[in-house]
């Protein structure tokens, strides 16, 4: 891999001194009704690019129908032209080359949205999975395997992404990722991707190495989450419900108006979740007796838990044309969410020969409720020059959470006689209050048909405050006293100031972009209870380098180097001990460093008419990584029990292979499929620790079938290979799904049928083994079989005469890409 990527690089450099332009091309036309054969005048046209469906050129059809599309380059083209009262038309695969740059594509049809849709001729569909050069872009309305789910429902079947047992998502291999929405930090992107219903979910952009543009916080790269958006005129919105068993259920209403220069937009969703989950662990305890005498102990543990999460989401907002091609966009959201959670463990204390020793039995108890507020103000300018525009965003919001738990456990001798003095009961009451603001500015100037500056400012600022009160009962005397050794009051701010420049361009078949992001980050970390408080900062530069040649429009290469920083999170530095499991327990530390990562990337694209594909190799390095590690030690009860934190380790390295493709095998039979090797070591010698690595492989195979009658059916495929830990392994896992979806009213309404984890084979296993300490095996199995039924519902239309919301059309700047109503 040290050879190759160079080698790739310095073949990249060698065409920089290939200086033919690329040739000017047009592409014309007449927009005509399908029944009056009357020209249908001042609808949009827009000209998308046929790797990835990115937007080249529009413009406002003529009164007479007639429409000119230019400059265009050599390429592959699809033709978009949209107008109220119009079903949508697309004209695929228009071809420009240098023999013919100009397209005469002659009189182009246009079908009103009133007459019956058997009438309608279908052109084209939009792919599940799209390809550009920096991304790839997943489109989650083609996907029946997430309706009723959530976010994470959805990362399930994006190309790169694995998501584990606790929700958390992973880029080859590594967790450290930057989730945005609408390509900005949200509060929404916080709260956990399991409280993002996927109905609100048009698109998820996955990009593995990021340039200078992008905060780069997250050493795996920035999955960008796109929520829908409405653009047509009047009344318009969509209504849903799903259910399964098990007192499961979500509803949605989205509402959107938009009239003249101004749209008004809102929505409502409603979840709540009830999920239930059952583990077992067995430990082997090896240890040293005050005679030296080397021996053993074992654990066996059995637990159960349920839990229940709901959450009210509602959103207003409004967005207005402003003169001169300007619009400014305001929004608020607010959130109510709410926890309630049970579990029981049993444990079982076996001596060296197996014989039982003693018993102890735990309950936990938990709620929570949480307030959220978040304020948007964004504001873009657009230029006469095609691509040029101004962009600003300001966000602020403010949570609070409230939570109370409570732990109480019980031990007895082997023949079931509770121990006296030994039962506990602890409780911890917590308010949580977050606060965060972040302003961004950007530009972007293109000087030429690909040739383009880029420059931005970025500040944002966090504060976490975690307040703790934890008590104990006292054995003697039943009364409740503070537990100095849990009560802990934790401040966190954070401040980054940011600023970045990009400069690309292309000669001839060859394309760069160069770029940098200068931070300073500036930390407070104050143990209010403790007394103690730092106030580290620091300055960093992340360059970032892209290289592309096209062989053809059908062929691409390029490769791209960027550096990365991943600053600990707020849990894995709160030093608070989380004893949910009294033997396992769980501490952050408040002395980590941040961790940073050197990515290099290279990527072949090959599109054909009805398939493309994409492969990739890949190689990071690692320093100062932040893993989580397990020491056994003996509780004040004799017992041998865990502490988990984490620390810096030296450093880590991952390399491996990404293949993914796409293709229409029959006009009813599609399928898109990823597959992922690498391979990650993690290197803690210098810290007395051992070196571990490990191959691993993720795999996913979607395929949809059009059958008659509008109905859709969907078989989802998942597979992850064992993984990688410093002290141990993960297990594999495989997951099937199938989906269906029936069109009725007239294709305003979908009835949704959806099994989830259809051979109920999802369960989690994992492995922890410490030299001469310890050995453990467990596994946890969620309740992850589930059928849902749902049914969804669109409405809207348009009011006025023709004429007239033709006239209203000239108010908003021409072009597919003004903003919308955000769902």
């Amino acid at each position: 891999m040290k050879h190759i990527l160079p080698l790739v690089l310095a073949t990249c450099f060698t065409f920089l001194h290939l200086s033919a332009a690329l040739g000017q091309g047009k592409i014309t036309g007449k927009l005509q009704d399908a029944t009056t054969k009357q020209p249908v005048g001042f609808a949009t046209a827009a000209l998308l690019a046929g790797a990835d469906s990115s937007i080249v050129a529009s413009a406002l059809v003529n009164a007479d129908g007639s429409f000119t599309l230019a400059p265009v380059a050599v390429g592959r083209y699809h033709l978009k032209v949209s107008f109220v009262g119009y079903a949508t038309r697309v004209v695929p695969n228009i071809q420009v080359t240098a023999a013919k740059p100009a397209v005469d594509l002659g009189v182009v049809t246009f079908r009103s949205a009133s007459q019956q849709l058997r009438a309608v001729e279908v052109v084209g569909q939009r792919a599940q999975v799209e390809y550009a050069l920096d991304r790839r872009v997943y489109n989650v309305g083609q996907d029946l395997s997430t309706v009723g789910g959530t976010a994470v429902d959805v990362m399930q079947n994006v190309p790169s992404v694995t998501v584990d047992q606790e929700g958390t998502v992973s880029m080859r291999g590594t967790s450290n990722i930057t989730i945005l929405i609408d390509g900005k930090p949200s509060a929404l992107s916080g709260l956990g991707l399991d409280q993002i219903p996927a109905s609100t979910i048009e698109r998820v952009e996955v990009i593995t190495n990021p340039s200078s543009k992008y905060d780069p916080s997250g050493t795996g790269g920035v999955l960008n989450i796109i929520l829908k958006k409405e653009k047509q005129r009047g009344l318009n919105g969509t209504a849903s419900a799903n259910a399964s068993w098990g007192d499961r259920y979500n509803t949605s209403l989205n509402l959107n108006y938009r009239f003249g220069k101004l749209n008004l937009f809102s929505s409502y969703d409603f979840r709540q979740d009830l999920r239930k989950g059952r583990g077992n662990q067995f430990r082997t305890n090896m240890f040293t007796t005050e005679a030296g005498r080397d021996t053993t102990s074992f654990q066996e543990q059995e637990s159960t838990n349920t839990n229940r999460r709901g959450n009210h989401n509602v959103r207003f907002g409004a967005d207005y044309q402003l003169p001169h091609n300007q619009s400014i966009t305001g929004a608020v959201l607010y959130r109510y969410g709410y926890r309630e959670n049970s579990g029981f463990t049993n444990y079982r204390f076996l001596e060296e020969n197996r014989n039982l020793n003693s018993t102890s039995a735990r309950t936990t108890v938990g709620d929570e409720t949480s307030n959220l507020f978040e304020y948007t103000l964004g504001y873009r300018k657009t230029f006469d020059r095609p691509g040029r525009e101004l962009t600003a965003d300001a966000v602020f919001n403010l949570e609070e959470e409230k939570g109370a738990d409570d732990f109480r456990q019980s031990y007895f001798n082997p023949e079931g006689v509770a121990l006296a003095g030994r039962n506990s009961w602890q409780k911890n009451n917590v308010l949580e209050k977050e606060r965060e603001f972040s302003l961004q500015v950007d530009y972007v100037h293109p000087f030429s048909e690909k040739g383009k500056w880029e420059a931005g400012y970025r500040s944002t600022f966090e504060r976490n405050d975690a307040d703790v009160q934890a008590t104990d009962q006292d054995n003697e005397t039943g009364l409740f006293v503070n537990s100095l050794g849990r009560t802990n009051h934790f401040i966190y701010d954070e401040w980054v100031h940011a600023v970045y420049g990009n400069y690309g361009n292309a000669l001839h078949k060859f394309s760069y972009q160069l770029g940098a992001r200068l931070e300073q980050t500036n930390l407070v970390i104050n143990q209010v209870t403790q007394e103690q408080r730092n106030k580290p900062g620091y300055l960093n530069l992340f360059p970032s380098l892209f290289l592309t040649y096209d062989f053809s429009e059908e062929q691409k290469i390029q490769t791209s180097y960027s550096r990365r920083i991943d600053r600990p999170g707020t849990r894995q530095l709160n030093p608070f001990l989380d004893i949910s499991d009294s033997l396992n327990l769980r501490q952050g530390n408040p002395a980590l460093n941040p961790e940073f990562i050197d990515s290099y990337e290279a990527n072949y694209l090959h599109f054909w008419d009805h398939a493309s594909a994409t492969v990739g190799v890949f190689y990071r390095k690692m320093t100062d990584v932040v893993q989580s590690i397990r020491t056994p030690f003996v509780n004040e009860n004799g017992q041998n029990a865990t502490l988990s934190t984490y620390a810096n380790i030296a450093s880590g390295t991952s390399y491996g292979l990404e293949v993914t493709g796409s293709a229409d095998l029959t006009s009813w039979w599609r399928v898109n499929a990823n597959a992922s090797g690498f391979n990650y070591k993690i290197d803690a010698t210098e810290q007395g620790l051992a070196t571990n690595s490990r191959f691993s492989w993720t795999s996913r195979l979607n395929s949809n079938f059009s059958l008659p009658y509008k109905t859709e059916v969907q078989l989802s495929l998942n597979y992850r290979s064992p993984t990688v830990t410093l002290q141990g392994e993960r297990s594999s896992f495989f997951t099937t799904s199938l989906s269906a979806r029936k069109e009725i009213l007239g294709g305003k309404g979908n009835i949704i049928l959806r099994v989830q984890d259809l051979f109920n084979t999802m369960r989690f296993d994992s492995y922890t083994f410490i030299e001469g300490e310890l050995e453990e095996r467990s596994r946890y199995k969620p309740q992850s079989q589930l059928v849902y039924v749902g049914f969804s519902f669109r409405f809207g239309g348009t009011n006025g005469p023709r004429e007239e919301r033709r006239e209203n059309e000239g108010e908003l700047p021409g072009g597919p890409e003004r903003e919308g109503g955000q769902y």
